[in-house]
């Protein structure tokens, strides 16, 4: 198992070692160079080159000024040669053929050889003939800032790949990342001492020069095309790679033997080959992804940064430079696309866990930079000004410690403000889904966890497990249910836009140890309120229950004990609907119902019609249904009794959609629409219907005399 906590940064400090070799390598060859101290541009439809800058304290401060226009150098023996726009070309592989190429380098010779000599004069335009003393060192500050810019290019790249290697170096996808890193690190070191000569390079470091910038670019399109054939997924067993090795291999002996000229020069010629190699292998990629999330939003990623960035520098520099003959935009600028590539990348392990890195990733980018950072102030204030050891490396704690660290915060805030769930945020989200009365508490637990990691997918499964856990690299979490019975799976957090990762297990536990909390509050707390219910039902059946049923038997006249005995009924009605564990089927209900409503309907002379033949017997009523259920039925038929005059009245009940549906209609006296002025009893019908969750409505027909209540209640069970 890879020791996290060692072999990331043994890996980091090789590759920063390796970096610091390339750059002094390029930075000594590059300062050991003859230096005149001036540089130099040509322009179109003039002859030599203008004088675009003079450094101080260079060998050409005091003789010569910006604007001078230089025609040619000589030796003091020796005939002059004439300065082209050639000579000062930035990339020499801008030439279309090795014939020009050749006469290139035979004119840098030339060239070369005349700056070597002890003086060299300079023919201006307006006559004169400078004489200058070439320095044989050139001084680094004096270096053109192409020659920074390319290579912190190589570093930057170079190290990213180091970065991603670090935490996976037994994986075939960072290895080749780190390739093509390194492949960059090479060419950048390289061109970078081509493009800071003053005038000319002596032909034979020129030569080592390109080859091994042309050996970096090999080496860095090797291990991309490679990259993208074995991510996020090995295409098969075609050896692209291999082939693609040997392609680039006979590009590298051609431009080493020029063997033949291809349209659009090798160099050019074989970015758009390599390019439309990688657009080939990602559309391959793209139809193997499909069907999968994970794979595909990092393909996504990969592709954009890879093949969007490379695509970008090719055209910028490779594209224009092909059309006009001429480089349009400085090589930096090509190299910079990639450097940004390689950056897109690295936030692509952020956001998608490319290479299946998590995000500590970046925590040892961080504190490898502060390390970095102290030294690299330390060493700064030693050399620089001189001061001591102690003296210095206080001032770059102090120094790093004001700028470093409180940047970082805040870029580490601003990456994980949007994408981080804090236990605070989902406090609401569990009281409201755990107190809900009208849910179990697995079902309650249910809708928390769907409020808080807002999952793509979710399931429930048979399986018990003893503690959160991640499956398929943080594609699904498992969480017990909350009863202890069976798991809930939930599957790509934040509607997909994300991975589970360890802080998710983490909060999960938080939640399950709050929800588990209230949940046994709340049990207290229903515990008491249902005793309290039990004393209330008792005293209402035994106190006031005897007492009605003591006036029963007392009563002297027919109404007072029909009024007595409703009076009993109702309150035997209350005690029932307050009890929380006590239900009737609809078969017995509606029994009851017919046999109140025909003692009613006899004793007013009204005939009654009653058809529930399609209901269900066997379904369960709350006491709540059952008791406003009662009450509409009751409310209906008095009213039919009271203003309608009603000879018959019709009761229908249904039973669809999980739902029980009556209709009540009743003939008599009815008024028109316009005439109806609705009272407490319809009203009173409305309410009580709406709290059960059901809909209610009326119709009045005066044509045919009828007037009719209908209303819906679904079935379900209140806790």
């Amino acid at each position: 198992m890879l020791n996290i906590s060692r072999a990331p940064y043994r890996i980091l400090f090789a590759a920063s070692f390796l970096s610091l070799v390339f750059f002094s390598s390029s930075t000594w060859i590059a300062s050991h160079q003859p230096w005149l101290g001036i540089s130099l541009e040509v322009q179109e439809n003039l002859n030599g080159a203008l004088v675009k800058n003079v450094k101080r304290h260079s060998p050409a401060e005091l003789i010569l000024s910006q604007g001078d226009n230089i025609l040619s150098l000589q030796a003091v023996v020796g005939p002059p040669v004439e300065i082209q726009p050639s000579d000062l070309v930035e990339d020499p592989d801008i030439f279309p053929t090795f014939g020009e190429y050749n006469a290139f380098l035979s004119r840098q010779r030339t060239l070369a050889s005349i700056l070597r000599e002890p003086v060299v004069k300079l023919n201006l335009e307006d006559g004169r003939e400078i004489r200058l003393q070439p320095a044989l060192l050139r001084p680094v500050s004096s270096l053109p800032v192409q020659f920074w810019l390319l290579n912190a290019i190589g570093i930057i790249i170079f190290m990213i790949g180091a970065g991603v290697l670090s935490v996976r170096p037994i994986d075939i996808a960072p290895r080749l990342f780190f390739g093509s890193g390194m492949g960059l690190l090479i060419s950048t070191s390289s061109i970078a001492v081509i493009v800071s000569r003053e005038i000319a390079l002596d032909p034979g470091l020129l030569l080592m020069m390109r080859a091994m910038y042309h050996t970096g670019n090999s080496i860095y399109t090797i291990f991309g095309i490679g990259l993208l054939y074995f991510y996020p997924s090995r295409l098969g067993s075609f050896p692209l790679t291999r082939l693609t090795a040997l392609l680039v291999s006979f590009f590298w002996l051609n431009e080493r033997f020029e063997w033949m000229d291809f349209p659009g020069h090798t160099t050019f010629i074989q970015p758009m080959i390599y390019f439309a190699i990688g657009v080939t292998i990602g559309l391959l990629q793209w139809r193997k992804t499909r069907g999968h999330p994970v794979d595909r939003a990092a393909l996504k990623w990969f592709l954009v940064s890879y093949l969007g960035f490379v695509g970008i520098g090719w055209f910028i520099y490779f594209v224009l430079s092909l059309i006009h003959g001429r480089t349009v935009v400085p090589i930096s600028a090509g190299l910079g696309a990639i450097m940004f590539m390689y950056i897109g990348l690295a936030l692509g392990i952020l956001k998608y866990r490319l290479f299946d890195i998590d995000r500590w990733w970046f925590n040892i980018w961080l504190w490898f930079f502060a390390g970095a950072s102290i030294l690299a102030v330390d060493g700064l204030l030693a050399f620089t000004l001189a001061l001591k050891p102690s003296i210095s490396l206080a001032l770059a704690l102090i120094l790093v410690g004001w700028l470093y660290f409180p940047v970082r915060q805040w870029i580490w805030g601003r990456v994980y403000r949007k994408s981080a769930i804090s236990l605070e945020h989902s406090l609401p989200a569990i009281v409201t889904g755990i107190v809900n009365t009208g849910r179990s508490s697995d079902a309650a637990w249910e809708k928390v966890l769907k409020e808080v990691f807002k999952p793509l997918s979710f399931n429930k499964l048979s399986e018990q497990i003893s503690a959160t856990k991640l499956e398929k690299h943080g594609e699904v979490m498992l969480i017990p249910a909350i009863s202890g019975k069976g798991t809930i799976e939930l599957g790509f957090a934040d509607n997909g836009n994300r991975l589970f990762s360890p802080a998710d297990i983490h909060l999960a536990g938080e939640i399950r140890k709050i929800a588990r909390q209230t949940e046994d509050r709340l049990a207290a707390y229903n515990r008491g309120v249902d005793e309290e219910r039990e004393r209330i039902m008792r005293d209402l059946h035994d106190d006031i229950g005897g007492r009605l049923l003591s006036l029963v038997h007392l009563a002297k006249s027919k109404r007072e004990k029909t009024l007595t005995r409703e009076t009993l009924k109702a309150l035997r009605d209350i005690t029932y609907s307050i009890g929380p564990d006590r239900s009737v089927s609809v078969g017995e209900a509606l029994a009851n119902w017919r046999y109140e409503m025909r003692e009613r309907c006899d004793g007013a002379r009204v005939s009654l019609h009653w058809e529930s033949d399609t209901v269900e017997d066997d379904r369960p009523m709350t006491p709540r249904q059952l008791t406003n259920i009662s009450r509409v039925l009751s409310e209906a038929v008095s009213n039919a009794f009271s203003h309608a005059g009603s000879k018959n009245i019709w009761i229908r009940w249904e039973q669809e959609d999980g739902s029980i549906s009556g209709y009540i209609r009743n003939d008599g006296k009815v008024p028109e629409n316009s005439a109806i002025i609705y009272g407490k009893g319809i009203k009173n019908m409305k309410r009580r219907i709406s709290d059960l969750g059901g809909s209610f409505n009326h119709e009045t027909r005066p044509e045919d005399g009828l007037f009719e209540v209908r209303f819906s209640v679904p079935f379900h069970t209140e806790s």
